[in-house]
């Protein structure tokens, strides 16, 4: 096959798919019915399989590269569940050996575009695959649709392509110059690319494809009947019309084209044309659709007779053997680029819905074509010439424009809310189309002499019409054609008389300058818009509603001088008309649900007015009762910006009035409320909840005061809960502050009141339990003495024999014992007899002449017996101020003098006595001011209470200069602690609740000692470091004295006498009242075992724990006088020690009968031992049950039941009779043995 033949049947091939256009008019209501055609509906129809591909998805998806995605499939398609399968690359390769092709190859060719031009359509035409012939097209450039036929699988795939066929009709030795037109190779598939066949210009033998099956209408699949079509040689057509003698009937056209002189023209005579060129030739004559060649450097033209009636028109016949140097002169400029790029290039281009204006009806036409260039080689390596097949799409497009505008038409007027505004938008809707409205001019129609155009219902007759201009397009202000106000009936001026023509028909008239409907001179000085060329035609649209008869407006629209005023532009008129009428007719009902609409708003604006000034009179009451409140008021928004507010809120909390941001009200609270307002706001914005709290706020406008005029902290309470918005979030916050400062103020000081009384009634008890101890303890000693030396008497006396030595040193001792411990009553009496003349007032300083050395000496001196016997050094020290300032006698009253000192020094001795190291210091020092700075590191004074600066104003103090008397007691005890220091001098407080139980007494010593220096103008303080030791001074008032005349002997005060009775009894040994304290000493050898079933005293084993040495030593020695087996211990520590040497503990181990635990002790009390014990019963360490009884000065019910819950079997109270106590033992020992357990108490 020649090159020129086989580019011919390519053409007919790709062109056969556009169809030629439809000759015969039809009316616009058909095709609008068939315009609504679906595009489902159709391929639904049909019954081949068919699939539609989307080359260009507006989804960023991704593109799935493995199988082909349709997104549509024909029911014949979708039925047919195993073809569908293989579509989609389901079915794997089960199909694939019946055509030798992949999926692969048919997916790359389903999805792939020609590279030839940009119309991304399919290449090749067909493809066999699944003993099935594809064929494609490509609608838009993007939707690519695919059709299969049935085709007899033993047809080769290969020669259905124009490629194979010039492959196959060339020798085996040619074979290898023929590049074949195939689907490109998997791995190249996504080039889509095809190359155009480019076979030898070699004459080559012809050799006929086989006959083809044709495929049933009604099969869709596997099930079909062919038959094979016979080719023959037609008799009557005409095979080749170029040469010189042709055969079969030959058309009018082809007769034409034989009468040109060919010779004449660049192609030369027909004789020597070349067989490639004539295959060509005729392949372009006998195509039923416009085709033409464009041969040579001159583009010399020959086109078939389609090509004359549709494109060339009254060209033809001057057209033929002519090239663009002829009637397609005017074509030149819009072709050449194409023609050379082509000519560049060798691919062939393709041009969609390209506009071409041709003057072929004897004026120039607005068309368009789509068509094709496709270089031809004629048999050679280089281009000869041109193949084009266009293919007029004039009617679609100017169809699709024109329905954009009646489109825009219909949404524009769709927007009118009145008259006025629905003639613009009708302007605004046409101002686009300039080609199909060269000029528009608009008149509404009135009543006559009145210029209110909004009426829109008017039913008056012509003869009170009046036409209002209302705009124009194209038309200049003030032209002749578009005065302002038009008479329809008189006037004769612009349209007026085809206004009227329309008005009576009521249908779109056609005005035009042949006929003198359309005058001339009203076309003068229009600016045409479009192609710029005048206009000969025009139509009057009269515009009234679907609903009504009156013409409320008149359009005038030109015709398209490009254009013939055809069926189709008839159409468009129509179409336009009823679109005019349609949104005239929404709009007047609109308006009539507007006017409707006015009415009933007229009706309710009364009603809201009388609302509003209801609502006005109720809102200006609120509005006064907020700014009579005391309350603060404010509206916040969800972001926290504050929007609203009383003059009391901003009084009340000093907020800024003039600025405002977010969390800005947060600045006015306290830094220890903000967290309570956090909480809050989180409530209401975040759990759409109500909240209610106390903040402090800052003192920055109210400053609040107490009832003595000081300051306190300034509380509101906010109650604060949140709007909500239709759609349920948070809209604002409204609350309101109320001032409750003074209200926690009361709250305060009664809680505080409350706390000082209930601490005063714990210290109440505290001290009357310290008391009771301390009073009982000493009872019991007394006790047990005083029997101890009736016993011996009376035994002596009833026996007539006078006591032994040895009973008489007993009686003594007992009696000595006896005198300590009534000292020591007496002490903790006089203690609380001085609190209560304190509280009373009744305890005044009494001025003495004396020398404050010597009653600092004396002090010192009434202590050397215990500082003896618990080995501590004392150091007596007296300042040079005394010589500095000649001072030796002052005024002043040594007896609280010595009352302070004595309690001073007695804790000293008492917190010493333990200590490793063991020395107190004593000094005494003179200043004229007073001495509020020493040289005591971190020693500090105590605030005093109250003030008495007045002491020495008296006559009794004398006439000396004023001075100030300093003293001074350091020891190297255990110290204290800040927190110790900080509770000290206070009524019955002890320096921790350890302080009583390792050391004794009442607490009330160093508040006195700081009542009574307060009392004689000075004040009390202390230097304190914990495992370092103290330092306690004091300074009183006092004034220069001359000295005494009276007996030495007689500054002896009274209070000495009453703590250390007669003279020699300061020569005396006290024997200290704590064994701990006295001496470390071990524990004996003690022996201890069970009760035996039958009691007796004297098998008995007894461990008492006693921290008093006064109390163990009495016990211990009546116990023993009753034949009991004794040992005793000082603590808790030490009586487990015991209790792990005996038979509870261990086999072989010390008989131990019963504990008498006394609670109150140092190191380990009597309640953490018995807890201990039974707490080793429990798990097993100790065998068996060990019998303890508390001894106790605690005798509270509540007291004693604390005892028992903590494991006490029994308990006794202080004083106990020894007999009382052997009973208790035997009770408690004859429930264990009857193995009942504990005593219940």
């Amino acid at each position: 096959m020649t090159e020129p033949h086989a580019a011919a049947e390519a053409f007919a091939s790709h062109g056969g798919d556009g169809g030629g256009p439809m000759d015969v008019d039809q009316d616009g209501l058909v095709m609008r019915e068939f315009n609504a055609l679906d595009v489902a509906e159709i391929l639904d129809s049909d019954s081949r399989p068919t699939f539609v591909i989307d080359l260009d998805p507006d989804e960023e998806v991704v593109t799935n590269t493995v199988r082909i995605t349709p997104i549509f499939c024909n029911s014949a398609l979708r039925l047919h569940e195993r073809l569908l399968d293989v579509i989609i690359g389901a079915a794997g390769n089960e199909l694939e050996p019946h055509t030798g092709c992949s999926y692969d190859d048919f997916k790359s060719w389903a999805t792939g575009v020609t590279q030839h031009d940009d119309s991304k359509d399919v290449f090749p035409l067909s493809f066999l695959y699944a003993d099935m012939l594809w064929t494609g097209a490509t609608v838009r450039r993007r939707w690519r649709l695919v059709s299969g036929n049935l085709w007899n699988p033993g047809i080769s795939a290969r020669e259905l392509s124009v490629a194979s066929t010039a492959q196959k009709s060339l020798p085996p030795s040619e074979k290898s110059s023929v590049v074949k037109a195939s689907v490109a190779p998997t791995h190249e598939s996504a080039s889509n690319t095809a190359m155009t066949t480019v076979a030898s210009s070699k004459p080559q033998p012809q050799q006929h494809l086989p006959a083809a099956e044709a495929t049933n209408s009604s099969s869709t699949g596997d099930s079909s009947q062919t038959r094979r079509l016979v080719l023959a040689a037609p008799e009557k057509a005409c095979p080749d019309w170029t040469v010189r003698h042709p055969k079969g009937t030959m058309s009018d056209h082809i007769a034409f084209a034989r009468t040109v002189h060919w010779e004449t023209t660049p192609l030369g005579p027909m004789e020597e044309w070349s067989p490639e060129f004539r295959q060509v030739v005729n392949l372009v004559m006998l195509n039923p659709f416009p085709a033409a060649l464009f041969w040579g450097p001159d583009l010399t033209m020959l086109y078939n007779e389609a090509y004359a009636a549709e494109v060339a028109g009254h060209k033809h016949p001057n057209l033929m053997g002519t090239g663009f140097s002829g009637p397609f002169s005017e074509l030149w400029d819009g072709v050449v680029e194409l023609f050379a790029e082509c000519a560049r290039t060798g691919i062939s281009i393709r041009k969609d819905d390209d506009y071409l204006p041709i003057h072929r009806h004897g004026f120039l036409e607005e068309t368009f074509y789509s068509w094709s260039w496709t270089p031809l080689y004629g048999g050679t390596k280089r281009i000869l010439g041109f193949y084009n097949a266009p293919f007029e799409t004039t009617q679609a497009v100017l169809r699709e424009r024109r329905m954009q505008t009646i489109s825009k038409v219909g949404v524009y007027m769709s927007r009118a809310r009145s008259v006025k505004q629905f003639w613009n938008l009708l302007l605004e809707a046409l101002e686009d189309n300039h080609y199909d409205v060269p000029f528009a001019l608009l008149y509404s129609v009135g009543e006559g002499e009145d210029n209110d155009q909004s009426s829109t219902s008017s039913g008056s007759t012509i003869s009170m019409k009046c036409c209002y201009f209302e705009g124009a397009l194209g038309i200049p202000a003030g032209h002749e054609a578009a005065p302002q106000q038009l008479d329809l009936k008189r006037s004769r001026e612009g349209f007026i008389p085809a206004f009227r023509e329309a008005m009576r028909t009521r249908e779109p008239t056609l005005l035009h300058t042949r006929d003198g409907t359309l005058p001339e001179e009203l076309l003068d000085g229009v600016e045409w818009r479009g192609f710029g060329d005048p206009c000969d035609k025009a139509v009057i649209f009269p515009v009234r509603p679907t609903n009504g008869e009156s013409v409320l407006a008149f359009l005038v629209l030109g015709v398209n001088p490009r254009r013939p005023y055809d069926d189709g532009y008839k159409a468009f008129a129509n179409m336009l008309h009823r679109q005019l009428a349609t949104s005239l007719a929404s709009f007047m009902l609109y308006e009539d649900e507007v006017r409707r609409s006015r009415d009933a708003a007229e009706a309710a604006a009364i009603k809201s007015e009388h609302l509003s000034q209801q609502l006005a009179l109720q809102t200006n009451r609120l509005r006064r009762m907020t700014e009579l409140s005391p309350l603060g008021m404010f509206l916040v928004d969800p972001e926290g910006v504050l929007r609203e507010g009383n003059d009391r809120y901003y009084e009340m909390t000093g907020h800024s009035r003039v600025s405002s941001y977010e969390m800005s009200f947060m600045e006015q609270i306290e830094e220890g409320s903000k967290v309570t307002m956090e909480d809050g706001w989180s409530r209401m914005v975040v759990d759409h909840q109500p909240w209610s709290g106390e903040l402090e706020l800052k003192r920055l406008l109210v400053k609040p005061v107490d009832l003595n005029g000081d300051d306190i902290q300034y509380w509101v309470l906010v109650n604060a809960q949140p709007e909500f918005a239709a759609d349920g979030s948070v809209r604002s916050i409204m609350g309101s502050i109320t001032d409750i400062s003074h209200l926690k103020w009361a709250q305060g000081l009664q809680n505080r009141r409350l706390q000082e009384a209930e601490e005063t009634r714990r210290q109440q008890n505290e001290f009357i339990d310290i008391t009771s101890h301390e009073m009982r303890n000493p009872l019991s000693a007394i006790l047990q003495c005083a029997d101890d030396i009736l016993s011996t008497l009376s035994s002596h006396r009833a026996q007539g024999s006078p006591p032994s030595s040895e009973d008489v040193d007993s009686c003594l001792d007992a009696a000595h014992t006896i005198s300590i411990c009534v000292q020591h009553q007496k002490s903790i009496v006089d203690d609380i007899l001085t609190v209560s003349k304190l509280d009373s007032n009744l305890l005044v300083i009494t001025p003495v002449v004396a020398q404050p050395i010597e009653v600092v000496r004396r002090a010192v001196k009434m202590f050397e017996p215990e500082l003896q016997a618990k080995d501590i050094e004392m150091v007596y020290e007296a300042h040079t101020s005394f010589q500095e300032i000649s001072v030796d006698w002052t005024s002043f009253d040594p007896s609280r003098v010595l009352q302070i000192l004595i309690n001073l020094i007695t804790n000293a001795i008492k917190f010493t006595a333990a200590a490793t190291k063991r020395v107190i210091t004593v000094s005494v020092g003179v200043s004229y001011h007073p001495p509020l700075s020493t040289n005591t590191p971190d020693f500090q004074y105590i605030t005093p209470r109250s003030v008495n600066p007045n002491v020495v104003a008296g006559d009794e103090w004398g006439s000396g200069d004023v001075v100030h008397l300093r003293f001074k007691v350091q020891d190297t005890g255990c110290g204290l602690t800040p927190e110790e220091m900080n509770v000290l001098f206070k009524r019955f407080s002890q320096a921790s609740p350890r302080t009583h139980a390792q050391y004794g007494g009442s607490g009330l010593g160093l508040f006195i000692s700081r009542q009574l220096a307060e009392l004689h103008g000075g004040q009390i303080g202390v230097a304190s470091q914990a495992g370092v030791g103290s330092c306690f001074g004091f300074f009183i008032a006092a004034r220069k004295a001359s000295p005494s005349s009276s007996d030495p002997s007689a500054n002896v005060t009274t209070l000495e006498r009453e703590l250390v009775g007669q003279t020699e009894v300061l020569n005396q040994a006290i024997t200290p009242q704590r064994q701990d304290l006295a001496s470390p000493s071990l524990l004996a050898d003690l022996v201890a075992a069970k009760v035996p079933p039958n009691f007796d005293p004297r098998n008995l084993e007894v461990l008492v724990v006693e921290d008093n040495l006064v109390n163990q030593t009495v016990l211990v020695k009546q116990l023993k006088k009753q034949g009991v087996g004794v040992n005793a211990a000082n603590d808790g520590i030490e009586a487990l020690a015991f209790l792990d040497e005996t038979d509870f503990r261990k086999v072989g181990g010390k008989r131990l009968s019963v504990i008498l635990m006394d609670l109150e002790m140092p190191n380990m009390d009597g309640l953490t031992c018995v807890r201990e014990i039974r707490k080793m019963e429990g798990t097993g360490e100790i065998s068996g049950h060990v019998p303890v009884i508390a001894v106790t000065a605690n005798v509270r019910d509540e007291q004693i039941a604390v005892a028992k819950r903590s494991g006490m079997d029994d308990v006794v109270s202080k004083p106990f009779r020894i007999t009382d106590l052997i009973k208790k033992i035997e009770a408690l020992l004859a429930v264990v043995a009857s193995g009942g357990g504990p005593a219940a108490g």
